[in-house]
């Protein structure tokens, strides 16, 4: 079926009288985008699957300690009876621990989704500069992260990818030097930042160099 959908693919593509080369690249492209999303199901399969492993743990002791209560309780020596009591606050504590981990990996689980939907380049090194204090975790929803990021981006923006597109790079069809009215002239290129100008040299190395002399 990938295969067949592959070759529709490729034929619309023919269809708008498009060279193999660029078909080739285009094809590429859609297939590292596909690949990344299959690694994004992964993980988050994997963190469902701890998560789930946690709570059935944390589940069994709770049943476990109920037991033990009922056990005790049905016992009428006094001691026992404390023991009883002892091993409710134990049950209780231990269900507020489990309901502060689960609180705690829920929390963890959506911001790092809600930072990689704002292109941060490494989630770690911008969770270390968020004030986790100024946050509030609510329903699946992280109140005050908006406006934090909004901040992070404007004095950071290098740990997040940019939003604008790479230049388009025309040249003649001897490969010689840019035509007349390219969208990167010499005085474009001086005015290029860092990221532009890395696109640049990976987009057309040839260009690059000319443009740097």
């Amino acid at each position: 079926m990938r295969k067949e959908n592959r070759n529709m693919k490729t034929e619309f593509l023919k269809g708008l009288n498009l060279s193999q080369d660029v078909i080739d690249q285009i094809m590429a492209e859609n297939g590292k985008d596909i690949a990344a999303e299959q690694r994004k199901t992964t993980k988050a399969e994997q963190a469902r699957d701890s998560y789930k492993e946690q709570v059935d743990d944390l589940q069994t002791r709770l049943d476990d300690a109920d037991k033990q209560i009922e056990e005790f309780k049905d016992m009428d020596v006094e001691s026992i009876q404390k023991a009883a009591d002892d091993w409710k606050q134990k049950a209780e504590d231990a269900e507020a621990e489990a309901n502060k981990k689960i609180q705690a990996m829920q929390f963890d689980y959506a911001l790092s989704e809600a930072l990689t939907g704002a292109k941060a380049k490494n989630t770690k090194a911008v969770k270390a500069l968020l004030d986790m204090d100024g946050l509030k975790f609510n329903e699946g929803e992280i109140i005050g992260l908006d406006k934090q990021l909004e901040t992070l981006k404007n004095e950071n923006d290098y740990l997040f990818e940019s939003d604008k597109p790479a230049p388009r790079i025309v040249k003649g069809t001897g490969g010689g030097d840019p035509l007349p009215g390219a969208e990167v002239t010499k005085e474009a290129f001086n005015k290029m930042g860092y990221r532009d100008r890395v696109a640049l040299k990976k987009e057309d190395p040839d260009l690059y160099a000319e443009l740097r002399k």
